[in-house]
């Protein structure tokens, strides 16, 4: 089973029960420290009873616990269990390094071009997210319109109720949620596609409520799943994301254009706030 076996377990994730979520969280945070576990300890660092280790465990395809932690074995954990458990700072390198190169394997050139020929020919481009996924759809939208693009952020569910209710088939939405499940978006997203528009979503779990509505998915790896860090950018990967849709958008020429020229523009205008303030 080995790393396909991780790979079933976060795929799983978002459509766990609460408590055998827990389970599932500790497992993908800490494959190698749950190989030296019995059942009771990993139900105690899960915050479970031993019932919701076993009830996981069969979930997942396992016979038992013994099997369970046979399938844990990958050259990733074997690898932990032979270095040093003191953290260093070298660590948070490492996680990101692992978030980015797992977001990579997941998204292809190919599909990040076909979202760009969608932006590119949409008439409007909303950009929808709550909370720290709206601080991305306002600094993607920044982007968008810097190119010409008619984008609107949508960051708070009023707004995505109005918005969501006026689509239209020319229209295209752009949803950020690393869990795929967040109540505001879906709903707006759910009103988006009945009335024709587009739907590309930016998700860690592709068969999330958000995952099941879209056209087009590009799934992130979620830093939630990777360790147990404290105060790590969750939205590290949906930046990523961004930051190289909006690489293959500037190689339009016209988005390419009207850049340098809002660019420019902006340059300029600083000139001549920096004039005045010095005259002052």
């Amino acid at each position: 089973m080995s790393a396909r076996f991780m790979e079933q377990v976060e795929n799983l994730f978002i459509n766990l029960p609460r408590q055998e979520k827990k389970v599932a969280k500790v497992t993908l945070q800490k494959p190698a420290a749950v190989r030296k576990m019995n059942i009771t300890e990993l139900a105690k660092a899960a915050g479970v009873g031993v019932a919701t280790v076993s009830r996981f465990t069969k979930r997942v395809g396992c016979k038992n616990f013994a099997d369970f932690k046979l399938a844990l074995v990958t050259p990733d954990t074997m690898q932990r269990e032979t270095e040093d458990s003191v953290s260093t700072p070298n660590d948070i390198h490492n996680y990101y390094q692992k978030i980015l190169s797992e977001t990579m394997a997941m998204v292809s050139t190919k599909q990040l071009r076909q979202a760009a020929n969608l932006i590119h020919d949409a008439k409007r481009v909303y950009v929808f997210g709550i909370g720290s996924s709206g601080y991305n759809a306002q600094e993607f939208t920044q982007r968008l319109l810097r190119m010409g693009i008619a984008a609107f952020a949508m960051t708070e569910s009023n707004m995505m109720t109005i918005a969501s209710s006026t689509m239209s088939s020319d229209d295209l939405v752009i949803a950020l949620s690393v869990s795929g499940s967040t109540p505001e978006v879906c709903s707006a997203v759910r009103d988006s596609h009945k009335n024709g528009a587009t739907i590309i979503s930016v998700t860690a779990f592709r068969n999330s409520l958000l995952g099941k509505m879209s056209d087009m998915i590009f799934q992130i790896k979620s830093t939630e799943l990777v360790g147990d860090y404290d105060f790590i950018n969750s939205q590290f990967a949906v930046t990523y994301v961004i930051d190289m849709l909006t690489q293959i958008l500037l190689k339009f020429p016209d988005f390419r254009q009207t850049m340098n020229k809002t660019v420019e523009s902006i340059l300029v205008t600083k000139e001549k706030t920096n004039k005045y303030n010095r005259h002052l």
